[in-house]
């Protein structure tokens, strides 16, 4: 599927491949990881969404999926020169209305995820609350 945003043609994948993935990473400044631990993750992934350039990955968005109640979006990167066009809105719009259209009649889906510092305010037009809040603490994590 091919989508123009400001005069830039993106086409989009429902797959990406380890390397590209580990490069994309890198490129956002995330911490390392072995390619064994990236391929698994991506193939235990819910849904996935690559953004492509003239054949380069510029742009990944990924879902994971209990099948029940439980999501997480996981991740969402985007190089430096594809930024501030929408693409990252635009990714993030697609897995949300995925996990929407196959959610059962009567279902509540619940979609965690912990933005980066800052960022929080990109989220916010999607329905996405800060923590904390009213309701709900803050976020924790912990590398093993």
């Amino acid at each position: 599927m091919i989508n123009e945003m400001n005069d830039t043609k993106f086409e989009f994948t429902n797959k990406l491949n380890v390397e590209d993935y580990l490069r994309l990473r890198e490129e956002v400044g995330w911490k390392s990881i072995a390619p064994e631990q990236a391929q698994a993750g991506l193939d235990n992934s819910y849904a996935v969404i690559a953004a492509m350039l003239d054949d380069e990955a510029v742009g990944f968005v990924r879902l994971l999926w209990d099948g029940g109640y439980v999501a997480y979006l996981a991740e969402v990167m985007v190089t430096e020169k594809c930024r501030h066009n929408g693409l990252a809105s635009q990714m993030v719009g697609r897995l949300v209305e995925k996990l929407r259209s196959e959610k059962k009649e009567g279902w509540q889906i619940k979609i965690h995820l912990m933005a980066n510092l800052g960022r929080e305010s990109f989220y916010e037009p999607f329905g996405f609350k800060s923590r904390p809040n009213e309701h709900d603490g803050a976020a924790m994590d912990m590398w093993l």
